[in-house]
Order: structure tokens, then sequence, then C-alpha cells
């Protein structure tokens, strides 16, 4: 069993100082972890500073412990979705069909009651700058009603006033603009510029369980600064989630998405609703927050707690077990640990006053790194090596993701005003994937884990500096130390294939 410790529920902060923000809008993951990766995988790519999800994390794919810890991890803010609340014992399942609670009560048995409690503290809504989003739609959000035409959307503008709203729970994009005519006009998705006095409903689509004519992982971009949205659609891996779904006991018929295989020219198959919206009041939602307001949520301003684990992992699937909203079955054989020490290192001071993190180790057992701590994906595919210039990671049989994180440095803000970090790393020919640098500012730690302050992702260069292929990143923070900040880490994470080799990473704090 995988313990996990979920915060008590805290909205952060999205965009405290209004700064423009381009924002990924993804919906109903459903447990489908090769599609969330590629999701992921693509958002990296587009320049977005904050993830919104519009809800159904869970339900029907065989994943659940794996996607909800990642999106844990990615996501800025959730709403929650019928799927989620069902799970959670907000909603009654008699809503569903059969199928959908069969796979409902499966994902419960993968769940903790400490997970069940994470997302029951989620809201219906989420309240932005000039935007709002929920699962269903706006006139009841506890009740869950699809918004699948031009009539259906209609009734939801009265409901909220920005003008632009977000829905999910269809799977299906969509798009519906309404101006000085007062007519819905029922569109194709297709990418926009907001126009003044015209109010636009927007559906991403899907990311994990699509139900369009393609079998591709959708979601949305909202530019806070261009003022537009559009669409991208990912493909993933069928192959494998297929695999996960066997290895999970699951049918093929239980993801009718696998029939549009396009490699199977099969035609779509549009009537997969499987809920019926609530009717009557005692069937509503219950016990739920109703909204929360984006203008108070922030990454860099989290309260939540860091997750504290003890990690097990399945050798019945391909992946490994997630970090942790999970239980799991024992495994016949275990991969190994995830995270090595399960629990977050102690807090050190400075190295020196050059530099605060502690050296690299000169020696490894291949899985974990002296003074560091580490989490991989895939044990057995994923080993680390001391090299002469540093240390490397391989991963065969990729792609898999990666995490090598410094202990928490104390640090004196009074000496130190922002940070630069400096360090040398080496993609080797089989090199593919993505790798980041990860700053992390930290507050006092009381009885756990040290609360995240500020999390700040450094993409390294692209441009080699010598001769032997090593590139060199020398780079100043762009945030200053906030207030609460009393401890800074470094990590270096991930998800590839092939070797990477890092080398003397350096934060040095400036005072000026």
């Amino acid at each position: 069993m995988l313990v996990f410790a979920v915060p008590s529920y805290y909205v952060p902060n999205l965009n405290p100082e209004r700064q423009p923000v381009r924002y990924a809008i993804v919906s109903d993951i459903h447990a489908n972890l090769q599609a969330w990766n590629a999701v992921l995988t693509d958002i990296a790519a587009q320049r977005v500073g904050r993830i919104l999800c519009l809800g159904d994390s869970v339900g029907y794919g065989p994943n659940p412990s794996e996607v909800l810890e990642s999106v844990y991890r990615h996501v800025d803010a959730f709403c929650m979705g019928n799927h989620d609340a069902a799970v959670c014992g907000k909603l009654d399942p008699a809503l569903f069909n059969e199928r959908a609670r069969r796979l409902l009560d499966w994902t419960r048995t993968r769940l903790s009651d400490k997970a069940a409690r994470f997302l029951a503290a989620q809201p219906l809504t989420l309240a932005g700058p000039g935007f709002r989003c929920v699962h269903g739609d706006f006139t009841e959000p506890a009740a869950f009603n699809y918004i699948e035409d031009h009539a259906d959307a209609a009734r939801s503008w009265p409901a909220a006033t920005e003008p632009i709203l977000f829905t999910g729970h269809t799977h299906l994009p969509a798009l519906f603009v309404i101006g000085a005519s007062g007519a819905t006009h029922h569109l194709p998705p297709q990418d926009f510029v907001i126009e003044p006095g015209k109010r636009y409903l927007v559906n991403p689509g899907s990311a994990g369980n699509p139900r369009a004519d393609e079998a591709l992982a959708s979601y949305c971009i909202l530019d806070d600064d261009a003022g537009s949205v559009v669409w991208r659609t990912v493909p993933f891996d069928l192959d494998a989630y297929r695999a996960a779904l066997l290895a999970a006991g699951f049918a093929e018929t239980d993801t009718p998405f696998l029939e549009r295989d396009p490699r199977r020219h099969l035609s779509a198959i549009r009537e997969a609703v499987s809920f019926s919206p609530a009717s009557t009041p005692d069937q509503l939602a219950h016990g739920v927050t109703p909204v929360s307001e984006l203008t108070r949520l922030s990454r860099v301003a989290r309260r939540w707690k860091r997750i504290a684990l003890v990690a097990a992992v399945t050798g019945f699937l391909a992946g490994a077990a997630g970090l942790g909203i999970a239980r799991m079955r024992p495994p016949a054989a275990a991969d190994g640990p995830l995270i090595l020490p399960a629990s977050e290192l102690s807090a050190v001071a400075p190295t020196s006053p050059k530099n605060l993190l502690p050296a690299l180790p000169v020696s490894t057992d291949g899985a974990s790194l002296s003074g560091w701590r580490v989490r991989l994906d895939n044990p057995r595919a994923t080993t680390l090596a001391a090299m002469r210039d540093g240390i490397a990671v391989t991963v065969t049989n990729g792609p898999a993701r990666f995490r090598i994180e410094s202990p928490p440095v104390r640090i004196a803000r009074a000496d130190a005003k922002t940070l630069q970090i400096k360090v040398r790393f080496l993609k080797a020919s089989d090199f593919a994937g993505h790798a980041v640098f990860v700053i992390e500012q930290l507050g006092e730690s009381g009885s756990g884990d040290h609360p995240l302050v500020v999390r700040e992702i450094q993409d390294p260069p692209k441009i080699k500096r010598d001769r032997d292929g090593w590139t060199a990143m020398d780079r100043k923070l762009e945030n200053s130390l906030r207030p609460p900040t009393r401890f800074i880490r470094l990590a270096i994470e991930g998800e590839i294939a092939g070797t990477v080799t890092f080398a003397d990473p350096v934060l040095e704090p400036l005072t000026q």
C-alpha cells in the first residue's frame, strides 16, 4: 500500500500580480496515463504558465493512482468531476450506467481514504480573471448536466458573467458563441481571438477518453496576453494503453475509443454517454465547495504540504506505480522503491558561500545518490552512474520519468536577494525527451515536509558550448526570494530515453 499524506485544501493564487498567463485547460483524463503523459509533453512545448483541470482525473482508465499523483504535481487547480465526486462519496453511483459503476468500484479499491479526501476537497467551479471553469454546466454544477447543443449552452450564459466559460464532461471538443443578437451559435472547434461584446463557451474535449472521430487526446490553451484560445490534439500510445487496460483486468470493450484506432479504419462511436445528470435536489452532489476564486490561487504561494509516501510498486503493470494517492494490490515481485529515501531529506547548511548545494557523490549503487533524493518512475529501466564528469541517468526501453533533488538548504534571506544557477550537462547521441532544472523555495517544515513557496522551472539552453558536446547553463533566477522562504532545493527532473549526464550543479546566493 502507498501511504499518501494529503494536505488540507488550499486555493493557490494562479495570477496574484495579474501578469499575462498562458493557461492549459485540460479535462476528463480518466486514469489514462499514456494520454496524460503525451499531453504533458505537448504542454511543455507551449510556454504554458498554469494548468487547470476541469475534473474527472479518474474513472474508466487503468492507472488512477499514477494519473492522480501526476496531476497533483503538475496541475495548479481542479474542478470536481462527476467521477471524482462518486469516488469520494459525494455523488450517488446509481446515476451511472452499469459499466461506469463497475469501473468506479474498481477505482475505489486502488485509492486510499486520504486520496478520496483529496478529491473531495476540490471545488465545483473555478473563477479566474475573465473566465470561469466547471465540469458540467453552470446552471447547477452539482448536477453535472451535459452541454451538448446550443440550447444547453444558452442556459449557462445567465448563470455566469465571465466572457469565457470552460466546460468538460462530454469528452467532445465544442465551441459556442453568443453576440449582440443574443442567439447562441454552435461552431466547429476552431482557434479564435476573443472579440469585445461576445461570449464563448469552450469544451476542450478529453485528455484521456476521447469520444470524437479520432482517438486523440485534446486540450485548450487560453492566452491571457494575446486574448486567444487554441485547441491542441495529441496522439498517444494506444497499444500501451491497451496493454495497461488488460493488465488491470479490464476488457477492451470497456474503452470505446480503442475501436477508433486509426489502423482499424472504423467509424466513430458517438453514443458513449454513461451518466445521467442529477434531476432532483436529493441527487445533487453534496458537501462540495461551490466555487474557488482563481485570483486567490497560486502555485508559488501553495500551502499544500509536500507529499510523504511509503512506496511499493506493482510488478504486473508496465510502468511503475505512482508516488502515491493510491492503495495498490501487493505485486508478486516489486521493481523497487520509487523514492530513495521515502521521506524528505533533512535540511542542511550551505556547502559554501558560493554554492548552497552539496556536491554530487562520486559513487552510486545505480539507483540512489548519497545526500540527494532520487525518484524513478521505472527503476528496472533506469540506472544512475557516477562518471568522471558527473552523474549519468540512462533509461532503456524508455521513455521514463526521473527526479533527482538536493536536500533543503537553509538560506539567510538577509544575505541573498536572488540566486544564480550554474550547471553543465551532456546529452548522449541516443538521448530523446526533455529534462529541466527546478529551483524550489520552501518554508519552515513544522511537523512534516517543507511547504512549497515557489517552484521555478529553468529550461536548459540548446546551444552546445564546447567541442565535447557539453552545454553550460549560467542564469540568474527571474523570481527573487519570497518572504516565507527559509530553504532552497534544486531538482533535476524530466522524461527521457537514452542517457543524459549532469555535472557541477551550483546555486549561488547573490546580494544584488
